[in-house]
């Protein structure tokens, strides 16, 4: 064959891939075009080709050591015969670039070969973008695998991939058990209807599907909250969707916990309001009150001892005693107000920090009852046993909310009708390990053991929707926990339940600091010079009238003419100060005596009628002094005056 042959091949001397025609069995090269020999870097024999002089044999030897074997796996073989079929591969040459080799031969009409064709394409860069492609797809999926949200892709509404954290928030163990189930067996059922629709949206529309709440189903039939989002991709060639979950249970209980807080501390806020404004007038009368009750008293002693007799005397004792019953009775029910604002405000103090103290349970367990009273008397009669039991260290309010949550829990769990027959028990005792133990106990339907197994959880409730939020139990919990006890429950179908909180004894040293409420008055045996600083003037008269008996006592109704009278050089043995009063506080009024007349300040009694300001708690917790709650208790003024001369 002459090398006119090669002739129509130059039309393809423009083409990107490279061209290589070699002659059997001669090897005779019979054509080559410029991008064959550029990419096997044969550029120099360009003219011995174009001449028709050069052989298969000068190209191998021109071609670097390892490029040769690259080029051409299949060398002519010493009869000459090449290859007898197509062959194609990869071609990876030293100077790291790739071609993709195609070969086929030429035969005559016998099935001789004539010729063997090569085709050569540069394929470096499509196999990096390849290669490029596979390590980030790797990476995808170890990002994918390693998320700490779980993940999931359906198609046709069937899981055809799950990350591990979905495996794990769901509780399942390998992906087969939901590879090729369908999505919606892990939905709520109430949510089923949303999640058909967001599905439609992005698996069919193309849509995104934004971020919603949703409830799923765990492996064990428990429900958990999430956050979802699905996103419509392409995956192994179908139409599929991205889900993304973030489980938000955890984010919801913290939320409804602050929501609670908020409200405690709103009705906190509206408690200390209130119970300012009534505890004002409520001193007074109080205090009014019990000296008028005193006041008849001794007047009908000093009748009878005047030695008056007939029907006339008679009808004197019974106006007396009548006014007397009067007058008590007036007196219980402002007792009564009082402790309702106490309660009220004990329940719902809210502060920065808990204020442990030395408790005894049954204060904080009494105006719970208070509390609840309205749900229990119509649905249960009440029973407690109270034994000796230590003192505690914990927040008293937060205690109460505990004992709350579990009375009003156990009246909801009786019927309304058989208020006669159901029975709530309230026993405060000693455990055998030495711990305080509070049973609440009723008579109601009881529980199963499944849903006593999950009654502290967060969100669960047995209650209908609507009724319960499923978070004061977990939040009872959680504060008993945080005491160092614990809280525990035992039920029978059919039978009722016994609620249990264990707390660990304040150490004796400790508890032997504690204040006793019944100690006695002790009757100061000199008269004191008392001064009464309050801008309410009805408070500071009957203050007045409390101690001015026994004592000398100053009354202004002006903290600038207390600011005077006390830098006046007058000795005073108790200073009873109202806190807050407009323009000089009780506080400024403090600073300015410690700057002026230190020796005073000591005496300083603060009162207040329970709104504090975040100033005014800051104060009250870093000075020595007392400081009284409106109103008044007579007895404790007494002992507290007495304690106050004696040490002076």
């Amino acid at each position: 064959m002459t090398f006119d042959v090669a002739r129509p091949w130059s039309m393809s001397d423009g083409l990107a891939i490279g061209l290589y025609l070699v002659e059997f069995p001669s090897g005779q090269v019979l054509y080559a075009n410029p991008r064959f020999l550029q990419l096997a870097g044969l550029e120099a024999l360009e003219e011995l080709i174009r001449r028709g002089e050069a052989t298969h044999s000068h190209v191998l030897h021109a071609l670097a050591a390892s490029d040769a074997e690259a080029f051409f796996p299949t060398h002519l073989p010493p009869s000459g015969e090449p290859p007898s079929g197509q062959e194609e591969g990869l071609v990876e040459l030293a100077n790291g670039r790739t071609l993709r080799r195609l070969s086929t031969p030429a035969r005559d009409a016998a099935g001789k070969v004539l010729r063997q064709l090569y085709l050569f394409e540069d394929v470096t860069e499509r196999m990096r973008t390849e290669q490029a492609l596979r390590r980030s797809e790797q990476s995808f999926r170890r990002v994918i695998e390693n998320a700490p949200e779980a993940i999931f892709i359906h198609s046709n509404h069937r899981f055809i991939y799950v990350n591990p954290m979905l495996l794990k928030a769901l509780r399942y163990e390998h992906p087969s058990e939901l590879i090729g189930q369908d999505i919606l067996t892990i939905v709520h059922p109430d949510d089923r209807k949303l999640a058909r629709q967001r599905i439609h949206s992005a698996a069919d529309l193309g849509k995104l599907a934004p971020l919603k709440e949703l409830r799923y189903l765990r492996r064990d039939g428990t429900w958990f909250d999430v956050e979802s989002t699905g996103v419509p991709v392409e995956f192994d060639g179908m139409n599929a969707v991205v889900v993304m979950a973030r489980d938000v249970s955890e984010r919801k209980q913290m939320q409804a916990q602050l929501l609670q807080t908020d409200r405690l501390s709103m009705v906190g806020t509206l408690a200390a309001g209130v119970g300012h404004e009534i505890n004002n007038p409520l001193s007074y009368v109080q205090a009014n009150l019990a000296l008028a009750l005193e006041s008849m008293k001794e007047l009908a002693q000093e009748r009878m001892g005047a030695g008056a007799g007939g029907p006339e005397a008679q009808r004197w004792n019974e106006q007396f005693a009548e006014l007397e019953t009067l007058l008590q009775e007036a007196h219980e029910g402002a007792l009564r107000v009082r402790n309702i604002v106490r309660d009220l405000k004990s329940f719902s103090r809210q502060e920065e920090e808990e204020r442990r103290t030395a408790v005894d349970v049954r204060e904080p367990l009494g105006f719970s009852l208070k509390m609840a009273a309205s749900e229990l008397r119509h649905r249960a009669q009440l029973i407690t046993k109270y034994e000796p039991v230590p003192l505690v260290h914990a927040d008293a309010s937060r205690l109460g909310q505990v004992f709350l949550n579990l009375l009003i829990n156990a009246a909801q769990a009786l019927p309304e009708e058989n208020s006669a027959r159901n029975t709530i028990t309230l026993w405060v005792r000693l455990d055998a390990s030495g711990r305080v133990a509070v049973d609440v106990s009723d008579t109601g339907a009881g529980m199963p053991p499944e849903v006593i197994a999950r009654i502290f959880d967060p969100f669960f409730t047995t209650k209908p929707v609507g009724k319960g939020t499923g978070l004061g139990l977990s939040i009872c919990h959680g504060i008993i926990r945080d005491l160092g006890g614990e809280i525990s429950v035992r039920s029978e179908v059919g039978r009722g339940t016994t609620f249990t909180v264990l707390l660990p004894p304040m150490r004796p040293a400790a508890a032997a600091g504690a204040p006793s409420p019944g100690s006695p008055v002790n009757r100061a045996e000199r008269r004191g010079r008392l001064l009464i600083i309050d801008d309410e003037p009805l408070v500071a008269r009957s203050l007045s009238r409390i101690i001015g008996r026994q004592h000398q006592v100053a009354v202004v109704v002006n903290s600038q003419e207390g600011l005077a009278q006390l830098t006046s050089g007058e000795p005073f043995d108790v200073i009873f100060c109202d806190l807050m009063m407009p323009g000089l506080t009780g506080m400024d009024l403090y600073e300015q005596v410690l700057e002026r007349r230190p020796e005073l300040a000591p005496r300083f009694v603060f009162i207040t009628g329970g709104s504090y300001t975040p100033r005014a708690r800051r104060f009250l917790e870093t000075i020595p002094n007392t400081w009284l709650e409106k109103p008044f208790d007579v007895q404790h003024i007494q002992r507290l005056i007495a304690k106050a001369l004696e040490a002076s």
